[in-house]
């Protein structure tokens, strides 16, 4: 299911060094403002798969005794997506321990989920966090409920490029719904190994719930050449 927790890596990342960027990065709001991110040849391939992300690892967490109990108690009492939610992430944030942390992005983001707004704050921590690829899967995951799949598959194509690049494989939540798109797309190879990445069984139940399914299927009832290069190049390069 999609969030579920994972079990740390102790595999190698990709050869490609963490830290490193070789092409512009596209972001999430000038991306939904142009549109024109179009899966219809090389120059698409390369844009999924050249490292355009910063990223670094993080070791500082929410689950401290603090942050997280702050974020719960509000959660239970007005909710994820409410005003009081984004109040206290905003306040965390403003702490030195907490500045540019991934996670708290993450939580500010679910609250203007389907907004602009939304796309903004994961713009916002993309710029300014260490470790991005978890930011990058909620800009794949906002494009899917924009029913643009060439920009969600760009995005999950570098949060997990950029999960491998660290260490951090097996963390990235972008392969279950890399799973679901390669099944749509008939890449068999690809979805087999995007599953044991993600320590799924060969054929579970259920990978994603009904609705991001559905809007999977939506984005990538055509999936063009250039988004199975992508799955096929992405696949190969899992650590084996």
């Amino acid at each position: 299911m999609l969030g579920r927790m994972r079990r740390k890596s102790s595999e190698p990342p990709l050869a490609q060094a963490h830290g490193s960027a070789a092409g512009p990065p596209r972001w999430p709001v000038e991306a939904w403002e142009r549109g024109d991110l179009l899966a219809d040849g090389p120059e698409y391939v390369a844009s999924c798969l050249a490292p355009a992300f910063h990223e670094e690892p993080e070791t500082r967490t929410i689950r401290d005794g603090h942050a997280l109990n702050r974020i719960v108690a509000v959660a239970k009492t007005d909710g994820s997506r409410s005003p009081a939610m984004a109040n206290v992430v905003n306040e965390l944030l403003a702490e030195p321990r907490y500045a540019a942390l991934d996670s708290l992005y993450s939580w500010l983001a679910g609250v203007y989920t389907g907004t602009d707004r939304q796309l903004e704050v994961i713009e916002q921590g993309l710029r300014t966090c260490l470790r991005k690829y978890c930011l990058l899967d909620l800009a794949g995951t906002a494009m899917l409920q924009r029913e643009r799949g060439a920009e969600a598959l760009y995005y999950w194509a570098h949060s997990v490029v950029n999960a491998e690049s660290i260490g951090e494989g097996r963390d990235a939540t972008a392969y279950d719904f890399l799973i679901v798109v390669a099944h749509e797309a008939r890449q068999r190879d690809a979805a087999k190994r995007f599953r044991a990445r993600a320590d799924q069984a060969d054929s579970p139940q259920t990978i994603l719930d009904e609705e991001y399914t559905d809007l999977v299927k939506k984005a990538f009832r055509k999936p063009t050449k250039a988004m199975k290069t992508v799955l096929q190049e992405l696949a190969h390069r899992i650590p084996s």
